[in-house]
């Protein structure tokens, strides 16, 4: 790898001794890691080696072709650089345990650190997780809908836009775009793209969000700043740059020797020579002043766009969703019904009215007359009902169904709506008629990947 010579000028200064580690490490092939979902029951073997920062995140002998497994389209785990996987970390030291919170990750895509979160945090928080680019948003969405969990959201806005929702966020993620120098490994081309300028460009860029982001903390509220790279301007001077402008408190983190983790001004900086993992940055701070969100008046408190179902179709929901005397039901004009924890109607209910690029919770189906056609996010759902009828599927006939290919079933006895699923993992739709069974996985989620000469995974 090429590095640029400013870069290298940069790093030298910045390891001393440790550079020619550092430079030793570049040129070897980076980690493979995943972070398991505990929503969904999904173990590893045994051997698969452990992420010391995070309990749910495991090394791979080898990367594997993740797009030819069905767990993968399950939601049963997530392509997560391990060092990222500290957030996880931080949350479980500074926010209470037994409190719900709301959190907003406000540069979300594609979604590694939103669905961490979903995780870490108590099952009736809120998880808002938004990305300004439609093309990266469009893959957080995916992201979301196959981790399954109900109490997230999800908005495409830029931070400025956010005004009318200062004080009502008790943790913000602000993950914002960097130079990368930290991904170098893993994405060479990187390298050819970085100059002090861009270095620069970025710093000023992450003051920006910040300065927006820090507005919406409400009071003693927890805001973590990320990156992934390793320059002083994007991180530490930034770092004090909060500290000084906003009256923020740090935030101390314990860290275990042997993680290798380096303490880095007011935050942590993560180093590719000193653990198993890519460059990253991470501070945190506390907001001890400000005032809480004034809540609107709500004459009703549903998502914008959206009615409260009657009892009839609240009856009929409750045939396809477990827990339903927890969630509160919706539907739209056009009959497609969602569902949101009961717990969140009103801060997802402002939240609407507040982003104009909104979606709210799982969505269930529409109703077509007297039919309900079930969505696919149902499917991928915690929420679709133990007693839909599930149609298990061996892994070739589970890829050649997300390849959206007509699948073959023993004595074809399917009739109506039924979940296939993978190894106990629910995949998408099908539908049973007298003489076919149709697939209705989603035609812009299907495998375009071919079967041969793929490694496939066997962890």
């Amino acid at each position: 790898m090429q590095l640029p010579p400013a870069f290298t000028e940069r790093m030298q200064a910045q390891l001393g001794e440790e550079w020619p580690a550092f430079l030793e490490t570049l040129a070897a092939p980076p980690p493979v890691s995943i972070r398991v979902n505990p929503g969904k029951g999904f173990s590893l073997k045994e051997n698969a080696g452990k992420v010391k920062w995070n309990p749910d995140g495991f090394y791979l002998a080898k990367r594997p072709a993740f797009t030819l497994d069905p767990r993968f389209h399950a939601g049963a785990y997530y392509v997560q650089e391990a060092s990222s996987m500290f957030i996880g970390e931080a949350v479980r030291q500074l926010a209470p345990p037994e409190r719900p919170v709301r959190a907003l990750d406000l540069c979300a895509a594609p979604g590694g650190k939103s669905t961490l979160l979903l995780s870490v945090l108590p099952a009736e928080s809120l998880v808002l997780a938004n990305e300004v680019i439609r093309s990266r948003y469009q893959a957080l969405r995916h992201n979301l809908i196959k981790w399954g969990y109900p109490n997230a959201c999800s908005s495409m806005h830029d931070s400025r836009d956010f005004g009318g929702l200062e004080g009502f966020f008790g943790l913000l993620l602000v993950d914002a775009p960097c130079s990368g120098e930290g991904l170098f490994r893993k994405s060479p081309e990187a390298a050819g793209e970085w100059s002090e300028g861009n270095v620069q460009l970025c710093a000023g860029r992450q003051k920006r969000i910040l300065a927006d982001a820090v507005k919406l903390l409400a009071p003693d509220g927890l805001l973590l700043y990320c990156t992934c790279t390793y320059n002083r301007q994007e991180n530490e001077e930034n770092a004090r740059w909060l500290r000084d402008s906003f009256g923020l408190r740090p935030e101390p983190l314990r860290t275990e020797p042997g993680w290798g983790i380096a303490g880095s001004g007011l935050g942590y900086q993560f180093y590719p020579h000193r653990l198993q993992g890519e460059g990253f940055y991470l501070a945190a701070f506390r907001k001890t002043g400000g005032s809480p969100y004034k809540a609107p008046k709500l004459r009703n408190p549903a998502p914008k766009g959206y009615q409260p179902v009657s009892a009839k179709t609240r009856e009929e929901l409750g045939k396809w969703v477990s827990r339903s005397d927890s969630l509160a039901f919706f539907q739209d004009e056009a009959g497609r019904a969602i569902a949101v924890p009961e717990s969140l109607r009103e801060p997802v209910a402002q939240l609407s009215y507040a982003l104009s690029r909104f979606e709210a919770g799982t969505e269930l189906g529409q109703f077509k007359r007297a039919d309900f056609v079930p969505a696919p996010a149902l499917a991928l759902s915690s929420l679709a009902a133990s007693s839909i009828p599930r149609v298990p599927l061996l892994r070739e006939d589970a890829l050649k169904y997300l390849k959206k290919e007509n699948i073959t079933l023993p004595g074809n006895d399917v009739e109506g709506w039924a979940l296939v699923a993978c190894q106990g993992l629910p995949l998408g739709w099908i539908k049973g008629l007298k003489n076919r069974i149709n697939n209705y996985f989603p035609k812009e989620w299907r495998i375009l990947m071919e079967l041969e000469g793929k490694d496939l995974p066997s962890f």
